[in-house]
């Protein structure tokens, strides 16, 4: 019971120090924290609009597939389960902290507006950040403040721990008990903070001297996302650098600001509904860097220049354009800021290999690209399993370029035959008037053989390279033929083009539509054929039908493929990706799954091994025809009561035929389970008693386990039984 008080004051404490109760103010305005912290502080992280944002997932692909009727069918025993899973844990820990788990729960459903933690300072001599959080509650912030008034005088009805307090008209509270917690409200929302001269801070506002104000923070959000935005993080970095740069050693910082550091305003994350699926943003701003990694690349907005090329089928697709002649100028010039000499070595090295390969690398092959480049990987079109993979690089002048390619092949195959491990040769094979290069390779020693032989040929204005002859023929034909029907008229490319952030110099496609119903069509019929009785394992305390799992035509349309964009300009560096599920989300549920697994595994062992021997209850007589079934303590049986009883004769069942496949036969009492490790512990029922075991044919292995049921007897009416 103690614990169990433990576990509710740490939930309490824990409400506290996100929103104390406080008076409350009729609302005005929906409240955001960065309106109301200086533009100085050096981080935020807020989840936005918490009101809207059932509507605009209900938009998405992945939604959709939860509301299929065949997929709600398959989840329901799940959700029936857990139900009774939370029923028979009530006397436990866990099962105490419940209720208040749920109320709580259901209050935070009353959120409308934004939730958002700010770090608006720090001291690095005391190590002790100034922190400002916000919950917006809309119309419904003064009965959060009832509940958490109610949690209050529940774990410190003598204010030792929380104290309260008038000052302005409000009321204000301060959480004595550890890390030092000021806290009240405004408008409609709780506002905490570290510091009672932060909090009041907040409450008055940073006008045009706000985060909110700033054209930093305002531009990195507007492309995060803006008013489609659900996570968002911020990060400060010239705050950050005056606070911490002072420890950061000599040599390291010229190193980073050579790298760029200081150009650098402002780093962020962003995770925004976008169509029917969601937009990740990884921003890195820097406006008009002069120097360090920012200019090192520069990438005009997207145009699809090879993208005719790509067949239909294709799984992967990437395409951009790079100033590839200023590459080496620009990587000169940054390493140059960092050591002279490296800049001497670099040099050295470039005239090395242009005396071995016989061709300039930086004037001749990376200086005659004209910028576009485009990549994609596909299985043939005609059939097959080996698959199309090819580079293309646009030249400017295709007749000289062609040449000069081939002294590189033929200098990459001279010095590939120095070795001695492997031979190689180019020769040139006319296909349909059409001349591909090959390079060939061959051990030099014994059968080995080298699985691939690099193809290229020169395609209009375009460099092409495959990783076989085969292949190449397939480009070639592919390009005499006039009825289309490529990649860029499949729908789901489509709906990553129109999704694709204004100014994106390069996009990378992935068909996961395509993979995730070819896994999906295979995992499910391997499911239902191999893993039966479709038991996950003792600790599981349900069955999973996976007969029920829809077909993968019903599925396919609710899976989306993934585009990833990438924007590095003047401005800065950008990686936005869109997808089915947001990279945020996939974090999120690794952490609700593994988070609550972990938790409630140790608070289940805790309980076992804390709570009292149940007394044995006096034996009720077998209920009389037509009377209800008796339950613990004189009572009607509960219908939860039971179908728990069920599902723990289920989950014993299990374990008896782990035995009878591991022992090759059946076992003479359930107690047998314990003493061969087949379980660590058998339950009671919900009613206190042992479950029994009836073995009903013994040459076919039929047996059923058996609770007595409510009156506590074997052989009555009120007896629950598994399914076997």
């Amino acid at each position: 019971m103690r614990l169990a008080k433990r576990w509710v004051c740490v939930l309490a404490l824990a409400a506290l120090f996100v929103g104390v109760p406080m008076g409350y103010a009729e609302p005005r305005d929906s409240w955001s924290l960065e309106a109301r912290v200086p533009s100085s502080a050096m981080a935020m992280v807020s989840i936005e609009d918490v009101g809207g944002m059932t509507a605009k997932f209900e938009k998405t692909a992945i939604a959709g597939l939860f509301r299929e009727p065949e997929m709600q069918a398959f989840f329901k025993p799940i959700e029936e389960a857990i139900e009774q899973l939370l029923e028979s844990e009530r006397g436990s820990p866990f099962g105490e902290a419940t209720p208040m788990i749920m109320k709580l729960l259901e209050q935070m459903g009353h959120l409308r507006g934004q939730i958002a933690v700010a770090v608006v300072d720090f001291d690095p001599s005391q190590g002790m950040p100034q922190i400002a959080m916000s919950m917006d509650f809309g119309q419904h912030v003064g009965e959060f403040a009832q509940f958490l008034d109610g949690m209050r005088k529940e774990i410190d009805p003598q204010g030792n721990a929380i104290t309260s307090f008038s000052k302005d008209g409000r009321t204000w509270w301060q959480v004595q008990d550890g890390p030092p917690i000021t806290a009240t409200t405004v408008d409609t929302a709780f506002v905490v903070a570290t510091d009672p001269t932060l909090l009041e801070g907040v409450l008055a506002g940073a006008g045009e001297s706000s985060m909110a104000a700033s054209v930093d923070f305002s531009s990195v959000r507007t492309r995060c996302g803006g008013d489609q935005l659900a996570v968002y993080a911020y990060a400060n970095v010239p705050a950050i650098i005056d606070t911490f740069g002072a420890e950061m050693p000599d040599e390291v910082r010229r190193i980073a600001n050579a790298l760029g550091l200081d150009t650098v305003r402002a780093a962020a994350y962003g995770m925004a509904f976008s169509g029917d699926g969601f937009m990740d943003s990884f921003i890195l701003h820097a406006p008009d860097a002069s120097h360090g990694i920012v200019p090192l690349v520069t990438m005009p907005p997207y145009q699809p220049r090879g993208l005719a090329r790509v067949p239909a089928n294709a799984f992967y697709y990437e395409e951009g354009a790079v100033n590839f002649d200023q590459v080496i100028p620009n990587i000169r010039k940054l390493v140059g800021s960092i050591e002279s000499n490296a800049v001497e070595e670099m040099d050295g090295f470039l005239k090395q290999m242009t005396s071995h390969l016989g061709v300039d690398l930086e004037k001749d092959i990376l200086g005659g690209l004209a910028g576009g480049a485009c990549t994609y990987a596909a299985l043939p079109e005609t059939g097959g399993l080996f698959p199309e993979l090819a580079i293309m690089l646009q030249v400017k002048e295709p007749a000289v370029y062609e040449q000069t390619f081939a002294k590189l092949a033929m200098g990459i195959a001279g010095a590939v035959s120095e070795e001695g491990d492997v031979i190689a040769s180019t020769r040139k094979l006319d296909y349909r008037g059409q001349t591909l290069h090959l390079f060939e390779m061959q051990a030099s020693r014994g059968d080995d053989v080298v699985p691939f032989t690099p193809t290229w040929t020169m395609l209009d204005d375009w460099l092409v390279i495959t990783l076989v002859p085969h292949t190449m023929k397939e480009i070639v034909l592919r390009g005499a033929m006039t009825s289309g029907g490529g990649l860029a008229e499949q729908e789901d490319f489509r709906s990553l083009r129109r999704v694709m952030p204004e100014g994106a110099g390069e996009l990378a496609y992935l068909d996961l539509q395509a993979i995730m119903s070819l896994a999906y069509d295979t995992l499910v019929p391997v499911l239902q054929t191999a893993v039966k009785p479709n038991v996950l394992g003792r600790e599981v305390p349900f069955k999973l039908d996976w007969a029920q799992l829809p077909a993968a035509r019903t599925v396919r349309p609710y899976f989306r493929s993934v585009g990833a964009y990438t924007t590095w300009n003047k401005d800065g560096f950008a990686v936005q990706m869109h997808g089915p599920i947001p990279l945020a989300g996939l974090l999120m549920t690794a952490a609700a799954i593994a988070v609550p697994a972990m938790t409630f595994g140790g608070m289940r062992e805790s309980s076992v091994r804390m709570r009292r021997p149940v007394p044995r209850m006096p034996r009720v007589e077998p209920k009389e025809p037509g009377k209800p079934a008796i339950g613990l303590g004189g009572g009607p049986a509960k219908p939860s009561q039971l179908r728990m009883a069920r599902i723990q004769a289920e989950q014993i069942s299990s374990y008896v035929r782990v035995f009878l496949l591991t022992q090759q036969r059946l076992p003479k009492s359930l107690d047998e389970l314990v003493k061969e490790n087949v379980a660590s512990s058998l339950p009671k029922d919900p009613w206190g008693h042992a479950f029994k075991l009836f073995v009903i044919d013994e040459k076919n292995r039929k047996f059923v386990v058996r609770s007595a049921g409510p009156d506590g007897s074997f052989g009555t009416k009120d007896d629950v039984q598994s399914s076997d």
